[in-house]
């Protein structure tokens, strides 16, 4: 159906979407997961699909090799989950970007504590496809 190299970029999208807007899910109701509401999802979401648009784009690229190692992905969707955050909305923490900054630090965290785990590791050799 797909060749490897979209696959890799499928995995990649939905995993990188969910580790990103799951952080800001999570923050956006500073933790009272019974505060979630539709509006939050939306955002959350909005905030995910933000943050893997530049590791897609980087995976149409000469560079995309870069996507495979697990500090260089995770350092990616954090700094682009800083950037998305801080557009898609406001901060509901004093300080104007103090909730894009946790936010992005939090993907970067969640992002290679899930590259140790059986779909990181399954993500990992999707990505062979893409090795110099």
């Amino acid at each position: 159906m797909f060749d490897k190299r979209h696959q890799f970029r499928l995995a990649l999208c939905g995993h990188k979407a969910i580790e990103a807007g799951g952080v800001c899910l999570l923050l956006m109701v500073q933790g009272n997961l019974l505060a979630l509401t539709s509006a939050h999802f939306v955002l959350a979401s909005k905030t995910g699909l933000l943050s893997v648009l530049p590791a897609i784009a980087l995976s149409f690229t000469p560079y995309a090799h870069h996507l495979v190692n697990r500090w260089t992905s995770s350092a990616l969707l954090g700094i682009c989950t800083f950037f998305a955050d801080a557009t898609v909305h406001a901060s509901h923490y004093p300080g104007r970007f103090t909730e894009a900054a946790l936010t992005g630090v939090g993907a970067f965290v969640f992002s290679v504590a899930v590259s140790y785990t059986s779909a990181g590791k399954y993500l990992d050799r999707l990505g062979r496809v893409f090795a110099p």
